[in-house]
């Protein structure tokens, strides 16, 4: 019992000297992420883990550790070749290292644990050194006051004990503090407090990085006007194709950072005409003796009349100054206040007590290179400080969203882009319509020719022998007649499988909810059911989505190693939505060629997604989403 008081101000110093160690910590994060060294930015997480462990352990809070489990390693392909997004590596090398490097950015304990770095000295470390400070205070007053001993010693003796006394419960503080950002405890206000500060202060950055890109952008936007001199036109398709790497990379950023999805703009590669009967291609009125020579003049030509080349030309000429501009406020009020007024103020009072001299005079930063301390009293720098940090980092939470829009404006497709692309899509969809109603026609007329039709001949063959031998065998005869009516029984159930295949009955009658209900009874699966739907989909959509739901469910069984399945069929945004969920293996795929495709194929006719989630070990979400409206 009375261990904790004793040992409460020596541990708040351990915790109190640890915590100063999120300098060194912030600073190998940032040498880290600057030169791409994994091990350097991820190094602070042991240190951490230990300043969790004893904090957890000596202030009584349980502080568990929040990071997410590190991205598995990676698979190939059935090609041999590892895909990461919408790129192919050779060796699993650079895949592991942009897995991790995503793993580790999109941890929302990394952020916090940033945060922490940031603030943790100034302010978090108080309440552990408060402990230590009251003793230290009160075993060396009577020395620095000896004047009136009567006064002086109760009082030294009082705060010393209320240093012992208190301990425990400053120590209790700083563990509820420290948890509110290096665990993943459950949301408060505090807590979203903090992470929108979090977020200003990320916001922040990004906008210095954004305006530390204006020189990137500025000397591309030089090379792609240089190129364009007839002299060096030769050339112009090669810096085209940097420039649109880079506008490509930062529309991918800017996505990243804003949620503003800005897609490509551009025009489809060109392709090739055929070759004329004396081997040379013509593009335009020019002959071209190679394809490598009249494809780059198609690209040329093209890029040429592209209104998305043009309007990258003027981002990257004007995007530096918007977002230098946008960027100035917030970036120069937050390093001014946080570094020049608070973090320069801390370390310069903690030097204090290791040197003579006094923290507002001596320090040169705060007195001389702060002109806004000539108005107020000096010693309100830390409080203009955070006051000042905190406005700067929130001003740029919104300032880069506008750098955003602005962007989007220019490096988004236009109308007339969009209604190009717009018809791209409907004549593939069409094409691919096609391709699917000639298959389903093929299958109908081969199960009728295999099935009802074969039945149908050989039992108008019966019926011929039963002519023949009905006055000669009337037994015999009546024997085939038996025959005859099972094979008619026979071709009547091909007939009703086929019908079944084509419009089933419970579909067309009872409609989609329903049907799903039936697909349900008939699987061998467990599936669980949840449907909302307060009306009925268009007959087409209502066969689509029929369909595809009993070709997952088929698929599951026979693929997924899966015991149960949940369906979720709601009507939400003007979508039919039906979500199935299975607690089989994973690792479905539509690029490899499966089921999947083919569903994807038959929901496009109709402006529909497929979308699936089906990590390794499972569990795999298949959602689908078609739009339509609802018959009452």
């Amino acid at each position: 019992m009375f261990g904790r008081h004793l040992w409460a101000p020596l541990r708040g110093l351990v915790l109190f000297g640890l915590g100063l160690t999120a300098g060194p910590m912030l600073a190998a994060v940032g040498l880290g992420t600057l030169f791409g060294i994994q091990s350097l930015a991820q190094w602070y997480r042991d240190p951490l883990n230990v300043y969790r462990t004893l904090a957890g352990r000596w202030c009584g809070v349980d502080i568990p550790v929040p990071y997410q489990p590190p991205p598995p390693p990676p698979e190939p392909e059935p090609d041999g070749w590892y895909r990461y997004k919408n790129r192919l590596y050779l060796t699993p090398k650079k895949l592991s290292y942009e897995r991790r490097w995503d793993w580790l950015v999109k941890d929302p304990a990394t952020s916090r644990d940033i945060l922490w770095m940031l603030i943790n000295p100034v302010a978090g470390s108080v309440t552990a050194l408060l402990p230590l400070t009251l003793v230290v205070v009160g075993a060396t007053a009577p020395w620095y006051w000896p004047g009136h001993p009567g006064i002086t010693v109760p009082v030294a003796a009082a705060t010393a004990l209320a240093g012992f006394g208190f301990g425990p419960v400053l120590l209790h503080l700083h563990g509820r503090w420290t948890c509110q950002l290096l665990a993943s405890a459950a949301d408060s206000g505090i807590r979203r407090a903090l992470i929108r500060i979090g977020r200003g202060g990320l916001a922040t950055w990004r906008l210095a990085l954004t305006a530390g890109l204006a020189v990137t952008e500025l000397a591309a936007a030089l090379m792609h006007l240089l190129a364009m001199v007839p002299i060096l036109l030769w050339a112009w398709p090669t810096v085209l194709v940097a420039g649109r790497q880079l506008t490509s990379w930062r529309r991918q950023q800017i996505q990243e950072w804003t949620g503003i999805r800005i897609d490509r703009p551009y025009l489809p590669e060109p392709v090739l005409p055929p070759p004329r009967p004396d081997g040379t291609y013509q593009i335009g009125r020019t002959l071209y003796r190679t394809p490598e020579m009249a494809l780059r003049s198609l690209r040329y030509r093209q890029n040429a009349r592209d209104l998305a080349t043009w309007r990258d030309l003027l981002w990257l000429l004007l995007d530096p100054v918007v977002g230098v501009l946008l960027a100035a406020v917030p970036v120069l009020v937050t390093g001014y206040c946080f570094f020049g007024l608070i973090w320069s103020w801390a370390w310069a009072s903690l030097l204090q007590l290791f040197v003579d001299f006094h923290t507002f005079e001596s320090w040169p930063l705060l007195t001389r290179g702060v002109p806004v301390l000539g108005d107020y009293p000096i010693a309100t720098a830390p409080l203009i400080g955070v006051v000042g940090t905190l406005t700067g980092s929130l001003l740029a939470i919104p300032l880069l969203r506008l750098h955003g829009l602005w962007s989007w404006l220019l490096l988004g497709p236009t109308k007339s882009a969009l209604l190009g692309r717009r018809v791209d899509q409907l004549t593939e969809t069409r094409m691919e319509a096609r391709e699917t109603l000639s298959s389903e026609l093929r299958r109908i007329e081969r199960d009728l020719h295999d099935g009802a039709q074969a039945q149908w001949v050989a039992m108008g063959m019966k019926l011929g022998a039963i002519e023949a031998l009905i006055e000669r065998d009337p037994a015999a005869a009546k024997t085939m007649v038996g025959t005859a009516r099972e094979a008619s029984a026979k071709a009547l159930i091909e007939l009703r499988h086929l019908i079944r295949g084509i419009n089933p009955p419970v579909l067309a009658e009872r409609g989609i909810a329903d049907a799903i209900r039936g697909l349900a009874l008939d699987s061998p699966l467990s599936v669980g059911l949840r449907i909302d739907l307060p009306g009925r989909p268009e007959r087409p959509v209502e066969s689509a989505a029929y369909f595809a739901v009993s070709e997952l469910l088929t698929n599951v069984s026979k693929h997924a190693e899966a015991g149960r399945v949940h369906i979720d069929v709601r009507y939400t945004a003007n979508q039919l939505r039906i979500a199935l969920t299975d607690n089989g293996v994973g690792g479905a795929d539509p690029a490899k060629g499966s089921g999947l495709r083919g569903v994807q194929r038959r929901l496009a006719t109709f402006d529909g997604s497929l979308a699936v989630h089906s990590p390794l070990g499972g569990p795999t979400t298949v959602t689908l989403e078609i739009p339509c409206v609802l018959s009452s």
